[in-house]
């Protein structure tokens, strides 16, 4: 059936192609490593800090409130009671209309 030599032939060749298989996914894996640090991290943290601002808009704007102020005074301080974040996973785009 199988000889010796075809033998040893096969398990080199196999034992080559697992070892070059491993650099290259091991490569792989570093590649999307760091690309997910350098890219998602800083996204992923700017959305938390816009998430902390909006809630601190939040609180400022309702102390406003409680002090009698209206929401055009509001505004006219640069806050603004009717916004939602322009970033984040959930938030829908509206549709554009197409130019003409």
């Amino acid at each position: 059936m199988w000889n010796r030599e075809a033998l040893a032939k096969l398990r080199e060749r196999t034992t080559t192609l697992l070892h070059l298989a491993w650099r290259r996914g091991g490569r792989v894996a570093w590649i999307v490593a760091a690309t997910s640090i350098v890219m998602v991290l800083p996204l992923l943290m700017e959305i938390e800090r816009e998430g902390s601002v909006i809630e601190l808009e939040k609180l400022q704007i309702k102390d406003l409130k409680a002090q009698g102020f209206t929401d055009p005074q509001i505004q006219q301080m640069g806050l603004m009671p009717h916004v939602e974040p322009s970033v984040g996973l959930n938030t829908p785009t509206p549709p554009q209309p197409l130019p003409k």
